[in-house]
């Protein structure tokens, strides 16, 4: 196979391949994408369903009304997020007035000795959007700060020594300093100390603490958390997506009739409290349709992909052998038909010339034998093209293989006698179902070729055997080894070892590539070894029930 013929050929082929793929995979991802955007909507929806419960065991519980908003936004969690997409809940009184929403970024901590998660911070309200994407992008670096142990007051001693690894971190206390409003802290530096000194995670410098009083807590554990942090997608995606979701809510309150201009796909709805009259609840959604349509479909993209790859380097393969042998054959046909073809016309203008009488004669002869030689070519070529293509009729019947094995060695008998050529058979009762023509034209191929390479004085030897459903047949001669190179070739048309095959030896250089698709026809195979006597040609058909289709 050349490479100035198969790149062409992969090259074209490949393009066909990956615009089917590509075709396959947009309409894949299009069902993925329907498929993702119904389950985050499901999932977005049951997830404001637990905050509101969560909302309703604040406002019926024991707390003091100061405490409530705090708790609420802490159970009402952060936003509901999914790779490319985003859910931010809201809460409302029946004024219209915000109660609670899904924080952007929230923490929590527990006053020394306590144990309980009681004092909420508040960043959004401190810091900007870059701020809150600089603080997210290092506790995504370092996820183990996200919940802090200090051991300092003895209440956590029992995580000293503990494997932390991403989970946690344990140090001596917790300090946050900022503006105190009941339990919530509006954060301008948080810091955790460790024995071998501080570690600050965030030192804001915020036009929000101007004119404030600032106060410091100190805290035993805090925990912090932020879809910034968590999402699949970058801290800048996550962001992006959850102000999407917001201006929803915002054009929902705000009375807007038509959707949301942020970017992406979304939408904001709202919906009655099933535990209060008073209350309303509101969801808004952002997501980015081709990345939801993308979503757990790399592996199924690059397999298919590699897959439609390795189609078309098989086909573009399987063309420029094609292509090859076609090549061959056109090539060998005319070598073959070269030869007879100028002998006709040498004598057909040694016709038209004053010859000698006696020699017309002779010239006729050789332009009928030349003649016949094209049209027994031109016969093979049509038939070996009729089983190549899978194209030839064939309807089997039943074929008593011994019989005409027996009648094509009658034929050879003169012409071995003539060459001092011995024919032995040793043929057992066989019956299959087949083609008796093209059986025929396979006996007769497989003998007169062996015929020709058997020197004088040698033999033929002919055998026909049954094994359980498969009839064998072996045609052996004396004569000289096949090179182990050339055994593989000897079935290609015009295949010629140079010292076996020649133009002088007689054939169409057909017979053998006629016996071996005839062979697959009949739903067998066949095959050519060297012997210590010299070659064996066999044929192995299945011996199957009178009438019975074989293709």
């Amino acid at each position: 196979m050349r490479r100035d013929t198969f790149l062409p050929l992969f090259l074209r082929t490949a393009a066909l391949f990956l615009v089917f793929w590509l075709l396959t995979m947009g309409l894949l991802s299009l069902y993925n994408l329907d498929a993702q955007r119904t389950a985050f909507t499901r999932d977005a929806e049951e997830g404001l369903d637990s905050a509101l419960r969560n909302v309703q065991l604040v406002l019926e519980g024991t707390a003091e009304e100061w405490e409530k908003p705090a708790l609420m936004e802490y159970w009402i969690g952060s936003c509901y997020y999914h790779k490319g997409a985003m859910a931010v809940y809201q809460l409302e009184d029946s004024d219209g007035n915000e109660l609670v929403r899904s924080p952007l970024f929230h923490g929590s901590f527990t006053l020394p000795g306590t144990g309980t998660y009681d004092h909420f911070l508040h960043f959004e309200a401190v810091l900007t959007d870059e701020e809150i994407l600089s603080l997210a992008r290092g506790l995504r670096e370092e996820r183990s700060l996200l919940r802090f142990y200090g051991t300092e007051s003895g209440l956590y001693d029992e995580y000293l020594g503990a494997d932390q690894g991403e989970n946690f971190t344990v140090g001596l206390r917790g300090e946050v300093t900022g503006v105190v409003e009941g339990n919530v802290v509006y954060p301008q530096k948080l810091v955790y100390w460790y024995e071998d000194g501080p570690v600050t995670l965030l030192d804001a410098d915020s036009a929000f603490f101007d004119g404030k009083e600032l106060s410091t807590i100190t805290f035993d554990a805090a925990q912090l958390s932020s879809p910034l942090i968590w999402s699949e997608d970058t801290p800048e995606t996550a962001l992006t997506l959850f102000r999407q979701a917001e201006g929803r809510l915002d054009d929902l309150r705000d009375g807007g009739t038509t959707p949301y201009q942020g970017g992406g796909e979304g939408y904001a709805r709202s919906s009655s409290v099933p535990f209060s009259q008073d209350l309303s609840a509101a969801i808004g959604v952002s997501y980015r349709p081709w990345t939801l349509a993308f979503q757990g479909l790399g592996m199924v993209y690059m397999g298919t992909l590699l897959l439609a790859l390795l189609l078309a380097y098989a086909t573009a393969r399987a063309q420029a052998n094609s292509l090859r042998r076609e090549r061959l054959l056109t090539s060998a046909v005319a070598h073959e038909l070269k030869t007879p073809l100028a002998l006709l016309r040498s004598y057909a203008e040694g016709l038209r010339e004053d010859i000698a009488p006696e020699k017309r004669e002779e010239y006729l002869e050789t332009i009928m034998d030349e003649s016949d030689r094209v049209a027994a070519l031109v016969d093979d070529l049509l038939e070996l093209s009729r089983l190549s293509s899978g194209k030839a009729p064939f309807q089997p019947e039943p074929v008593d293989l011994t019989a005409l094995t027996g009648e094509v060695l009658r034929t050879l008998e003169r012409p071995a006698a003539a060459k001092g050529v011995v024919l032995e058979e040793d043929l057992s009762p066989c019956v299959l179902s087949g083609d008796s023509r093209r059986l025929r034209g396979l006996l007769s191929n497989l003998t007169s070729n062996a015929l020709r390479h058997c020197p004088a004085g040698g033999e033929v030897s002919v055998s026909l055997a049954v094994h359980g459903h498969t009839a064998r047949l072996q045609v052996d001669n004396d004569g000289e080894p096949i090179p182990p190179e050339a055994l593989p070739h000897l079935w290609d048309p015009f295949y010629r070892v140079d010292s076996a095959r020649s133009r002088d030896s007689g054939g169409s250089g057909l017979g053998l590539a006629i016996v071996r698709e005839t062979t697959r026809l009949h739903g067998g195979r066949c095959g050519v070894k060297d012997m210590p006597w010299g070659v064996r040609f066999w044929v192995e058909l299945p011996v199957c029930k009178a009438g019975t289709p074989m293709v």
